[in-house]
């Protein structure tokens, strides 16, 4: 059997229905993509995306509204933010930067996120399994 990357991808509501879009348009994304929907993408506690590795994701994708669709612009950029630092922070641990993403989507977006989804995914491959530390997370 073939490794494929495992993809956890959080989503806020508004991305979520682009995620939904994708289904209702027929495009579509290997199932070894597991979609986590949030209310918000500013929510997202940075110990959830740790775990996800830790639990062994490949890579982890956080979606988000677009600041320019927002009244206000803050939620979009926090998590613009967190995740810009937590790439930083994972770094240190061996998890490389490209491994941790952030994709703005709209409600209307079911191609592009299907579209991105691929193209992240045969990056990942590129970069092989998760190896934290040394150790190579297994998958069960």
């Amino acid at each position: 059997m073939s490794w494929k990357p495992r993809v956890i991808v959080f989503t806020c509501w508004c991305s979520s229905s682009g995620v939904d879009q994708a289904g209702f348009e027929g495009f579509t994304y290997p199932p070894n993509v597991l979609t986590v929907r949030v209310p918000c993408s500013a929510v997202i506690n940075p110990s959830l995306i740790v775990k996800a590795f830790e639990k062994g994701a490949d890579a982890v994708l956080v979606t988000a509204c677009r600041p320019s669709e927002l009244r206000r612009v803050a939620p979009s950029r926090v998590t613009e933010a967190r995740v810009s630092l937590l790439r930083r922070l994972l770094r240190t641990i061996g998890v490389e930067e490209d491994r941790l993403r952030i994709l703005w989507i709209s409600s209307n977006e079911g191609s592009l996120f299907s579209r991105e989804v691929s193209r992240i995914l045969g990056e990942v491959e590129r970069l092989g399994p998760l190896n934290i530390g040394g150790s190579m997370v297994e998958q069960g």
